[in-house]
């Protein structure tokens, strides 16, 4: 796989982005081959086979068709929900089981409580949950916005900057469920009970998760992570768009903890991530850059 990371690097227009997609890739199918398992071997495999369609993705230059150059720099944000699905085989292949347990008592040492407990009793009015919720869900609103408005606000390098961040938060974590997986609160206790749970948009959500979530991916919080870093990273492009999207933001954050998706320390790594994703891709893009040519 390091030679195929050396033969991206060399194509002759890959991208930062490609570069940071095929490293996740790497590191993701060697930790899948490590465990020696048909599965994980499996895996490997595929991500081998990955690892060659973006080398191949990496000679195609930025189309100048707009729609066509949003699709080749956005790409590796694009496929995180394909590459989400693996995750909850893919954490049980060197490590089995979850630390839940762990992260339960670094949340009562830095809180004094569980927050995903007590959080929803602080304030349990129908319209509070309901905003919360639909924070929580707004994750899917907030990242394209945030890759559409660095595109039309800040042109190609405004969209690179914004795709690179955000899939670098993602990435990030990813790369923690593969290695230290944690089921969250979702698992671990007893759902929500009270006014909140009459509301069609607790409804909602709790129905998306319960059909398409992976087990031990709760710490830290890509929710968070991805979202917090693309929203910063567009508004570096344009002011507007940080203030356009601060209120799913900040509702999303205190919806990941008051919904019992995840744990209150969650969270916090997930911002975390996302401030690290946020002052490193400048330095990670320009070292990155001499692979594109000039």
């Amino acid at each position: 796989m390091t030679d195929r990371l050396r033969a991206l690097a060399a194509t002759p227009h890959a991208r930062p982005v490609d570069l940071l997609a095929a490293s996740y890739l790497a590191a993701t199918g060697l930790i899948a081959g490590l465990s020696l398992s048909s599965t994980g071997l499996m895996i490997a495999g595929l991500h081998v086979v990955a690892l060659v369609l973006v080398h191949a993705l990496g000679r195609v230059s930025v189309p100048v068709n707009r729609p066509l150059a949003f699709l080749r720099l956005v790409w590796p944000v694009a496929i995180t929900p394909l590459l989400y699905l693996e995750l909850a085989t893919l954490n049980q292949l060197l490590f089995p089981g979850y630390f839940d347990a762990t992260v339960q008592a670094w949340e009562q040492a830095l809180f004094g409580s569980q927050l995903s407990i007590v959080m929803s009793g602080w304030y349990d009015a129908l319209w509070f949950s309901e905003m919360l919720h639909f924070g929580y869900v707004s994750y899917y609103v907030v990242v394209p916005a945030a890759l559409i408005g660095g595109f039309s606000l800040g042109g190609e390098d405004g969209l690179e900057r914004v795709a690179f961040t955000t899939a670098l938060a993602f990435f990030l974590c990813y790369l923690c469920f593969a290695v230290f997986p944690v089921a969250g609160p979702r698992y671990e206790f007893a759902r929500i009970v009270g006014p909140q749970t009459d509301g069609a948009v607790f409804g909602l959500v709790h129905s998306i998760l319960e059909s398409g979530s992976s087990k031990g991916t709760a710490f830290p919080s890509s929710h968070v992570a991805a979202t917090v870093s693309a929203w910063l990273a567009a508004g570096l492009v344009d002011r507007r768009l940080m203030w356009i999207l601060a209120p799913f933001a900040v509702s999303l954050t205190m919806g990941t903890v008051y919904g019992r998706f995840h744990y209150g320390i969650d969270t916090a790594v997930g911002l975390g991530v996302a401030m690290l994703a946020v002052a490193w891709t400048p330095r990670l893009m320009a070292r990155l850059r001499p692979a594109r040519p000039t």
